[in-house]
């Protein structure tokens, strides 16, 4: 009697060791399946932190802030140096909203583009009325600085259009 208990017990422990195997299997087979996904997943996400790393870097500095920086160093500081560094982004920004533009007129639908094309008008109306105003507050300024502080709150009106316009056809495009 005491063997067919003996038996009937490593029987059990057979069975369930064997169960046991089975579903560590099944659930190791499971987990490599999702680990190739999560894989697979995780390069489409490197792949789109790529792309909008090309256009704007983690670090926060757009490309054309970074070359802004680099041509007041070059420029050493310079007044007139700092302006022109600072004229020349505003153009660098101006082709962004172009670029954007172009690249949203061909994702939107005829109708939905010609609305961008009136918000864009306004916008043109809006940076010429923006322009005139810091214009008309700070060239009576006395002091060369505020000849930098003009042309850094102009490009600041361009850079932030930009910027919103690639924030709009990144959110069209995710």
């Amino acid at each position: 009697m005491k063997n067919k208990i003996l038996i009937s017990v490593l029987i059990i422990l057979i069975l369930f060791l064997c169960f046991s195997t089975y579903i560590v299997l099944k659930q190791n087979k499971q987990l490599k399946s999702l680990e190739i996904q999560l894989s697979e997943r995780e390069r489409i996400i490197e792949g789109l932190k790529e792309e909008k790393n090309n256009i704007m870097p983690e670090a926060g500095i757009h490309p054309i802030e970074k070359a802004v920086q680099n041509c007041i160093k070059k420029e050493d500081y310079t007044t007139a140096g700092m302006s022109k560094c600072v004229e020349d982004s505003i153009n660098d920004w101006n082709k962004e909203i172009d670029k954007y533009l172009s690249l949203l007129k061909d994702i939107l639908p005829e109708e939905k583009y010609k609305l961008l094309q009136i918000s864009q008008e306004k916008w043109e109306e809006y940076k010429n009325a923006q322009w005139q105003l810091l214009e008309a507050g700070l060239t009576e300024k006395d002091g060369t600085m505020y000849i930098n502080i003009l042309s850094g709150d102009k490009a600041d009106v361009v850079e932030k259009r930009a910027k919103d316009l690639s924030g709009f056809y990144f959110e069209l495009t995710d």
